[in-house]
């Protein structure tokens, strides 16, 4: 299982940015998804959902802070075809917008 968790951690670090999706990694892993949920959660104690989310906000969070790139820019860069859906997903998951995260961000480098 431990081997697992790294191959997939690999995965992710390469596709986080296109696959978005539980099965993908799976597939690729050749196991079933429940598997592969079962043995992160087991492991690390998070399902293999909340750490491709988890790469795909830290990604977000970066490219926010050390690039110029505008919202849109940075959802179509993280593999969302549709850059709302990006909003929805970064609110979902930050209990904020991503425009407000910016703001943030400029209010902080402000002081």
């Amino acid at each position: 299982s431990k081997l697992i968790s790294i191959k997939f951690k690999d995965l992710l670090e390469k596709h986080f940015s296109e696959w978005h999706k539980l099965n993908e990694y799976a597939s690729q892993l050749n196991i079933s998804p429940d598997y592969l949920n079962a043995t992160l959660k087991s492991g690390i104690g998070k399902t293999a959902k909340e750490l491709i989310q988890q790469r795909i906000i830290l990604e977000a969070k970066r490219l926010g802070l050390h690039t110029e790139l505008s919202g849109k820019e940075i959802a179509f860069k993280l593999g969302f075809e549709d850059p709302s859906h990006f909003s929805k997903f970064y609110k979902n998951s930050e209990r904020q917008s991503f425009a407000e995260f910016k703001l943030n961000l400029e209010k902080e480098f402000i002081k």
